[in-house]
């Protein structure tokens, strides 16, 4: 019956989202919306794009009257992305980033293209080193994410080779905080020796996503890199909690609250 409603929503939505386009979308003649739109809507649906993303997608059409030929190309390019099994969210991220702060169309488009380039490239690196075993787009999210930060393409790809045979979960986690680690300019090889250590003891857990913060936090108050990476890996290696890490640096769960961010929130509020 809640599918039954959906759908019905759904349907009402894209009625007016025609609507609104033979007025609005056309080139001002008060011409019907080109069928072409109704035609990439209805082949996306079919090739598996959720119906709550094409929902999203056609209100933002109508609020930032894009035409006809631009409505498609984005519902043609969520399409792709279904079909090659990435997640989509993402994607529909950049496109009401880009509509929010009236960024062109084209541009937006570029953004588009590149990120989709930096999915196929991880899964590329991921197919090559470890084969068909399957991942999360939580976790791809992770690793392509990396490449946002600051890592290259190169460093990532040899990280993975040299992580290949680790646990995948704990390896986009590794990938996550080398990128946040080179912001903070932490030494590039004790970042590595961490890293290697939480991966080989299958110690890197959930609670070290907070290493980078802890590490921001202890380079501000001048402790050595050198002390930081020691307290890390000795941490690591006997797979004690993170707290025991902390509390080798003097640190509580109050500083660990009140750190400075870091990441890419912390940069777009600089």
């Amino acid at each position: 019956m809640n599918r039954q409603i959906f759908r019905n929503n759904f349907t009402l939505l894209f009625a007016a989202f025609l609507v609104v386009a033979s007025v609005s979308l056309s080139s001002g003649q008060g011409q019907p919306a080109d069928q072409s739109v109704t035609a990439s809507i209805r082949a996306a649906s079919e090739a598996g794009v959720p119906e709550i993303t094409l929902n999203r997608l056609l209100m933002l059409a109508v609020s930032h009257r894009l035409k006809d030929d631009d409505v498609v190309r984005l519902v043609n390019f969520l399409q792709t992305v279904q079909t090659e099994d990435l997640p989509i969210d993402p994607f529909m991220g950049k496109i009401e980033e880009g509509l929010a702060k009236q960024v062109p169309l084209s541009t937006i488009s570029a953004v588009l293209a590149q990120k989709l380039d930096d999915y196929r490239f991880v899964s590329r690196v991921l197919t090559i080193e470890i084969g068909e075993q399957e991942i999360s787009h939580q976790d791809l999210n992770r690793m392509v994410g990396s490449l946002d930060g600051g890592i290259t393409r190169e460093e990532l790809t040899w990280f993975i080779q040299e992580a290949s045979a680790q646990d995948l979960s704990m390896l986009a986690r590794a990938t996550e905080i080398l990128a946040l680690l080179k912001q903070v300019r932490f030494n590039e090889s004790m970042t590595r020796e961490i890293l290697f250590t939480g991966l080989r003891n299958n110690s890197l857990t959930q609670s070290w996503d907070y290493l980078a913060r802890v590490v921001a936090t202890a380079k501000r108050r001048q402790i050595p890199d050198d002390e930081i990476a020691r307290a890390a890996r000795q941490a690591l290696e006997a797979n004690r909690p993170f707290g025991d890490f902390m509390t080798a640096l003097g640190f509580t769960p109050r500083d660990l609250r009140h750190g400075p961010a870091v990441g890419r929130s912390a940069e777009r509020n600089q």
